[in-house]
């Protein structure tokens, strides 16, 4: 099973978007901005991240730097899902190597769903 951390400083959208990974199948970590991401982080490793980039003490692009620039998680598949239409701050998000960007205004679960399996890493066969 996979897990996804998903960081959202809107607790109806991150209790709304974890509780429909569950219903699909994944395991969710939550977290309400990057600071608290990190401290999850520690506590156990996700197989992707969604991320919302604007939020307060430590926003998502400030986190994807640090993300980046950790030897622990610089690979780490990253979706931004956001709502922001700032089209110089979606690009420094493409510039720190996400995996995709999704409108908030304009995602749907099944397409969510895809890009995540996108994504992760196939399961392990026995």
């Amino acid at each position: 099973m996979s897990t996804i951390l998903v960081i959202d400083d809107t607790q109806l959208d991150r209790e709304a978007v974890s509780r429909l990974l569950e219903f699909e199948g994944f395991q969710t970590l939550k977290a309400s901005n990057g600071k608290d991401a990190f401290a999850t982080l520690y506590q156990q490793v996700p197989d992707l991240i969604l991320l919302d980039l604007m939020m307060p003490e430590m926003d998502g692009l400030a986190f994807l730097r640090q993300l980046r620039h950790s030897t622990l998680w610089a690979d780490m598949p990253v979706i931004v899902m956001t709502g922001s239409d700032d089209e110089k701050m979606i690009q420094r998000a493409e510039e720190l190597h996400i995996s995709e960007l999704i409108p908030k205004a304009r995602f749907g679960v099944t397409d969510l769903i895809e890009r995540l399996k996108r994504h992760l890493p196939a399961p392990c066969q026995s």
